[in-house]
């Protein structure tokens, strides 16, 4: 048994204890199900995250922003695979703080690992694919129509604000100590929606979660039925430890807005609703929802002030590439 395997025996295996797993014995895993949906992201050094993070908080973040996914399609999580690349300095203790972070959340979220890979690298690199079950139908981007009401679950730019403190150290401690924890806090360990996007089912549209940013989301969403979004600035729902440390970062109205529309990290769900569907009723008793505008003849996403006229702004979403 060479070093990899006695790591993943060790420290993997005894998280991975459901028969699909085959004790990661085995080059696959057998997965029951058959009606699925499949998700896969990965996070990188320098690029996600830095070489000081917590590995416990990685691996939760990791499970989350998957996890979001799996409740954009409506769909119950099941299980995942996760492949891990570490630089081989201190590799045991870190595999073992990120294992107990796989822990805590796969029993938060009632998930299975069902295997992965190992491997050394000169910095980190965390890829999971995740499997959602579908009871009866999931959903999908092409059922939008002209009138459809557009809504957001929570609130927006909590998580962009809470990595611009993580980076900005003198911003950190000018704020309240609560507004600072809650806003690092929906950075570092976002909350996927699953049970709203079960909700959903049936009621919605389509849904999708806004990681990459509500501007980039919406684009994305009317180029595929040549639609136009219209949204109001005022509707939008910001948080009051938002607003403090927007507050102290001094800026202009248009860029307070970066953190709002068009930064990512937010994993909240956008949806939307068409006016005359019968099951509103049941719809308007879910918590945490707001609308947010509307969607009409055209192209691209229009933003509105107060007076209904439209607002431009020369940024665009968050994008890898």
């Amino acid at each position: 048994m060479n070093n990899e395997q006695k790591l993943i025996k060790e420290i993997f295996s005894p998280i991975a204890k459901n028969p699909e797993s085959l004790s990661l014995n085995n080059d696959a895993a057998i997965l029951k199900e058959k009606k699925m949906v499949v998700s896969t992201d990965m996070m990188i050094e320098d690029h996600h995250f830095d070489a000081n993070y917590d590995p416990k908080i990685l691996a939760k973040k990791l499970l989350r922003i998957n996890l979001s996914d799996i409740a954009s399609m409506g769909a119950v999580p099941y299980g995942y695979l996760l492949n891990i690349s570490i630089p081989n300095r201190n590799s045991k203790k870190w595999l073992k703080d990120f294992a107990s972070g796989l822990k805590d959340d796969n029993k938060k979220f009632k998930i299975k690992l069902f295997g992965g890979d190992l491997c050394s690298s000169e910095k980190i690199y965390l890829s999971a694919t995740f499997f959602g079950v579908v009871k009866n139908k999931a959903h999908l981007h092409f059922d939008i129509k002209m009138d459809s009401e557009i809504f957001v679950s929570n609130f927006l730019g909590d998580a962009s604000l809470g990595f611009e403190i993580h980076n900005r150290k003198n911003l950190s401690k000018s704020l309240p100590k609560i507004s600072r924890e809650y806003l690092l806090n929906k950075f570092y360990l976002p909350e996927p929606d699953l049970k709203l996007g079960v909700s959903l089912l049936g009621i919605a549209d389509f849904c999708t979660d806004i990681s990459d940013g509500l501007d980039g989301e919406l684009n994305r969403i009317c180029s595929f039925k040549k639609l136009r979004a219209n949204i109001s600035l005022s509707q939008l729902p910001v948080s009051d430890h938002a607003k403090s440390a927007l507050k102290e970062l001094n800026l202009k109205q248009n860029d307070f807005w970066k953190y709002v529309i068009f930064n990512g990290e937010d994993y909240n769900l956008l949806f939307s609703v068409r006016k005359k569907n019968q099951l509103l009723s049941k719809f308007k008793k879910i918590k945490n929802i707001k609308k947010i505008g509307y969607f009409d003849k055209g192209r691209g996403v229009r933003f509105l002030n107060e007076e209904n006229s439209p607002v431009k702004f020369d940024q665009h979403s968050f994008s890898h590439f």
